[in-house]
Protein backbone atom coordinates (compact mmCIF):
# COMPACT_ATOMS: atom_id res chain seq x y z
CA UNK A 1 0.00 0.00 0.00
CA UNK A 2 3.03 2.03 0.69
CA UNK A 3 2.97 2.73 -3.37
CA UNK A 4 -0.64 3.97 -3.80
CA UNK A 5 -0.56 6.41 -1.38
CA UNK A 6 2.87 7.61 -2.91
CA UNK A 7 0.41 8.07 -5.87
CA UNK A 8 -2.55 9.58 -4.24
CA UNK A 9 -0.05 12.50 -2.51
CA UNK A 10 1.46 12.98 -5.78
CA UNK A 11 -2.09 14.07 -7.71
CA UNK A 12 -3.11 16.04 -4.59
CA UNK A 13 -0.01 18.18 -5.12
CA UNK A 14 -1.36 19.04 -8.27
CA UNK A 15 -3.09 21.83 -8.32
CA UNK A 16 -6.14 22.71 -10.51
CA UNK A 17 -4.47 25.57 -12.40
CA UNK A 18 -2.09 22.99 -13.60
CA UNK A 19 -5.01 21.05 -14.92
CA UNK A 20 -6.93 23.83 -16.53
CA UNK A 21 -3.23 25.44 -17.91
CA UNK A 22 -2.54 21.65 -19.53
CA UNK A 23 -6.48 21.23 -20.79
CA UNK A 24 -5.90 24.58 -22.36
CA UNK A 25 -2.89 23.99 -24.43
CA UNK A 26 -4.23 21.37 -25.76
CA UNK A 27 -7.54 22.38 -27.01
CA UNK A 28 -5.71 25.17 -28.63
CA UNK A 29 -3.24 22.92 -30.03
CA UNK A 30 -5.70 20.51 -31.35
CA UNK A 31 -8.08 23.20 -32.86
CA UNK A 32 -5.10 24.73 -34.89
CA UNK A 33 -5.05 21.49 -36.66
CA UNK A 34 -8.84 21.09 -37.10
CA UNK A 35 -8.78 23.89 -39.62
CA UNK A 36 -8.61 23.13 -42.53
CA UNK A 37 -6.46 25.20 -45.34
CA UNK A 38 -6.84 26.62 -48.43
CA UNK A 39 -4.15 24.26 -49.89
CA UNK A 40 -6.44 21.25 -48.49
CA UNK A 41 -9.46 22.10 -50.17
CA UNK A 42 -7.71 23.20 -53.51
CA UNK A 43 -7.67 20.98 -56.31
CA UNK A 44 -10.61 18.75 -57.97
CA UNK A 45 -13.13 16.79 -56.54
CA UNK A 46 -15.67 14.01 -57.63
CA UNK A 47 -18.39 14.37 -56.19
CA UNK A 48 -22.19 12.37 -55.63
CA UNK A 49 -25.01 13.45 -54.16
CA UNK A 50 -27.63 10.99 -52.94
CA UNK A 51 -31.17 11.99 -54.12
CA UNK A 52 -34.74 10.69 -53.87
CA UNK A 53 -34.91 10.38 -57.70
CA UNK A 54 -31.20 9.05 -58.10
CA UNK A 55 -27.54 10.13 -57.58
CA UNK A 56 -26.33 13.48 -59.15
CA UNK A 57 -22.34 12.80 -60.07
CA UNK A 58 -20.12 14.81 -61.54
CA UNK A 59 -16.58 17.23 -60.60
CA UNK A 60 -16.25 20.16 -58.13
CA UNK A 61 -13.10 22.73 -58.69
CA UNK A 62 -12.07 24.94 -56.29
CA UNK A 63 -9.23 27.39 -56.74
CA UNK A 64 -8.18 30.66 -54.97
CA UNK A 65 -8.13 34.02 -57.63
CA UNK A 66 -7.60 36.91 -56.50
CA UNK A 67 -6.72 36.31 -52.77
CA UNK A 68 -10.26 34.46 -52.23
CA UNK A 69 -11.37 30.71 -53.03
CA UNK A 70 -13.50 30.12 -56.10
CA UNK A 71 -15.17 26.63 -57.02
CA UNK A 72 -16.94 25.71 -59.95
CA UNK A 73 -19.28 22.40 -60.71
CA UNK A 74 -19.21 20.52 -63.91
CA UNK A 75 -21.99 17.69 -64.02
CA UNK A 76 -22.23 14.23 -65.73
CA UNK A 77 -24.68 16.11 -67.97
CA UNK A 78 -22.37 18.72 -68.96
CA UNK A 79 -23.90 21.40 -66.74
CA UNK A 80 -20.48 24.12 -65.96
CA UNK A 81 -22.16 26.70 -62.90
CA UNK A 82 -20.01 28.70 -60.34
CA UNK A 83 -20.45 28.56 -56.98
CA UNK A 84 -21.51 32.03 -55.61
CA UNK A 85 -19.93 31.81 -52.31
CA UNK A 86 -16.96 29.58 -51.07
CA UNK A 87 -15.95 29.30 -47.11
CA UNK A 88 -13.42 27.78 -45.07
CA UNK A 89 -15.37 27.74 -41.59
CA UNK A 90 -14.39 26.42 -37.87
CA UNK A 91 -13.27 23.33 -37.34
CA UNK A 92 -13.12 21.11 -40.59
CA UNK A 93 -16.08 23.06 -42.39
CA UNK A 94 -16.12 24.26 -46.02
CA UNK A 95 -19.76 25.79 -47.41
CA UNK A 96 -20.45 26.67 -50.51
CA UNK A 97 -23.55 28.13 -52.14
CA UNK A 98 -24.65 27.62 -55.65
CA UNK A 99 -27.41 29.46 -57.16
CA UNK A 100 -28.92 27.43 -59.95
CA UNK A 101 -31.24 30.24 -61.48
CA UNK A 102 -34.21 29.22 -59.42
CA UNK A 103 -32.91 27.74 -56.46
CA UNK A 104 -29.71 28.43 -54.09
CA UNK A 105 -28.20 25.43 -52.88
CA UNK A 106 -26.19 25.34 -49.70
CA UNK A 107 -23.29 22.68 -49.18
CA UNK A 108 -22.08 22.35 -46.42
CA UNK A 109 -18.64 19.79 -46.32
CA UNK A 110 -16.45 18.13 -43.45
CA UNK A 111 -12.78 18.46 -44.74
CA UNK A 112 -10.92 14.65 -43.97
CA UNK A 113 -7.76 15.07 -46.20
CA UNK A 114 -8.65 13.36 -49.27
CA UNK A 115 -12.25 13.00 -49.02
CA UNK A 116 -14.84 15.60 -48.19
CA UNK A 117 -18.76 14.72 -47.04
CA UNK A 118 -21.63 16.60 -45.64
CA UNK A 119 -24.96 17.81 -47.42
CA UNK A 120 -27.17 20.11 -49.95
CA UNK A 121 -29.60 21.80 -48.70
CA UNK A 122 -32.40 23.20 -50.84
CA UNK A 123 -35.76 23.85 -51.12
CA UNK A 124 -36.60 20.11 -51.70
CA UNK A 125 -34.55 18.85 -48.46
CA UNK A 126 -31.10 17.96 -47.18
CA UNK A 127 -29.16 15.53 -49.15
CA UNK A 128 -26.15 13.74 -48.46
CA UNK A 129 -22.87 14.82 -50.38
CA UNK A 130 -19.27 12.80 -51.01
CA UNK A 131 -16.38 13.55 -52.90
CA UNK A 132 -13.07 12.07 -53.19
CA UNK A 133 -10.20 14.66 -54.19
CA UNK A 134 -8.50 14.05 -57.86
CA UNK A 135 -5.77 16.32 -57.91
Amino acid sequence: MPAKNTFINYLKQITMKKIMLILLVLSVSLTSFAVPKEKDVIGTWKYKVETDQGDLTGNITIEKKDGKLVAEVSTDDGQILPFSKVELKEKDELYMELDTGYEILEISLTVKKKTMEGTVGSEQGSFPINCEKVE
